[in-house]
This record gives structure tokens, sequence and C-alpha cells, in this order.
């Protein structure tokens, strides 16, 4: 697992790491026994082995960082989740944290204070892209062609998990372009339910990868937002 080296901006103590996962392999036993029994049950209803081993490696490797982070054994750390399905540790002090995972790579976001969100996805060809186009970019977005549709959809992810609002409901509300201020942010414009500034950076991706950071500061209240339910990563 190694932790990310972030853009100068991110707000103190907020950590990223990029795990490498070996899909081939069998679930390894250290990962399996953190697991809780409703985490395992929900692994093994997923059809194929590498969703499996994804799975489980993510959620262990995520335990035993929140478990460096609260003095908590990774086992014994219990969750809960808001109204929408964002997942969170069950003691209110703990820190926030996000999960996303693609392919042979996965990244886990944590900080101690504010909301966090983290996507990453495998790039795909402009012809699979093109269907989704309308669904996900806002009218303006559409009209400007400055960064590429993967770019601005993982970005998009990133800060609607961080609020942990309803993704789907939410995509053509929010429009991402390059910053005109700091390097490596975004300028972010949107209609969505929330008054806190949203903040948005790249992250290092491996080839064919694309990735982003997504962060609300602690003044955020998603109490009235409506929208369906949270997408996350197991």
């Amino acid at each position: 697992m190694q932790r990310l080296q972030l853009a100068e901006g991110v707000p103190e103590g907020l950590e990223v790491w990029r795990l490498a996962l070996d899909l081939n392999a069998p679930v390894a036993d250290e990962d399996d026994r953190l697991l809780s029994r409703a985490e395992w049950q929900r692994a093994q209803r997923l059809h194929r082995h590498a969703d499996i081993v994804r799975a489980v490696a993510t959620r262990a490797a995520l335990r035993r960082l929140l478990s460096a982070h609260t003095g908590i054994a990774p086992e014994k750390l219990a969750f809960t989740q808001n109204a929408y399905g964002k997942p969170a540790l069950e003691n209110a002090g703990g820190p926030a944290f996000n999960v996303s995972h693609s392919g042979h790579v996965a990244l886990i976001a944590i900080v101690p204070g504010g909301a966090v969100g983290v996507d990453i996805e495998r790039c795909r060809s402009e012809a699979e892209l093109a269907p989704l186009q309308g669904l996900v970019l806002s009218p303006s977005e559409q009209l400007d062609h400055a960064l590429p549709f993967m770019e601005r959809w993982v970005v998009k992810e990133a800060v609607l998990k961080a609020l942990g609002l309803g993704i789907a409901d939410h995509l053509r509300s929010l429009s991402i372009t390059s910053s005109l201020g700091p390097p490596d942010t975004y300028h972010l414009e949107h209609s969505l339910p929330v008054s806190s500034p949203l903040q948005a950076w790249p992250l290092p991706a491996p080839s064919g990868y694309a990735a982003a950071l997504g962060y609300i500061d602690s003044g955020y209240s998603h109490a009235n937002a409506q929208g369906k339910r949270y997408s996350t990563n197991f």
C-alpha cells in the first residue's frame, strides 16, 4: 500500500492510499478474518473471483488504516451509514473516509475532519463513453472540451461521494473546469443543495486510469439534500 503525494492546498491531515490488487490470487486469510460477518456475506454474494478479492482486500486495508488512526483493533471497528447509504465509523469522533476501486487498483482516503470522497476509474474508449456524455456532463460542459470526459467524471464522483448524495441524480448539477487559480485544482460550479465550499484535486493514477479527490469542510450538512442512495464501493 502506497501513500500518495497530494496537491498543494489539500487540507492538513488528509491522506490518500493506493492499493495494488492481485485479482488472480486467492483471498488472503489475514484479510478475510478482519471482516465482519455482514461484510464477508456481502463479498460472497459477488460472482467473480476478482470481485471478491477486490472487495475483501480493500475493506481489510481500510480497517487497518482506520485502526492506525483510532487505536481500535481493525476487526473491532464498527460502521454505520447515513440516510443515503454513505458509510462512516460508528464512533462519531472518528475520521471520515472514502473508498474507490476499479480494475486492479483501490484508493482509500482518510481525513480527521470534514467530508472526503475519492474516485478511480479505468479509462474507456471514446465509443464506449459517447452514450454517457448526456447523462454525466452539464450543458456548459458539453460545449467545453478543455478537459477529457473521464477526468470530469471522476471529479464529479469524488465530490458527490464526499457530499453523500445520490450520484446519478446530481452528475449534471456539477460542472468541472480546470482551475484559474492554484495549479492542480479544479474550478467547480454547481446547483447542489450545499452552502459549504466544494474542493477537488486530481490524483496520481496508473496508466489507463483516472482518479480524483473531493473534500467539503466540516460545516457541511446534507440534512435537507435530496437524492437516490449513495453509490460506493464495498
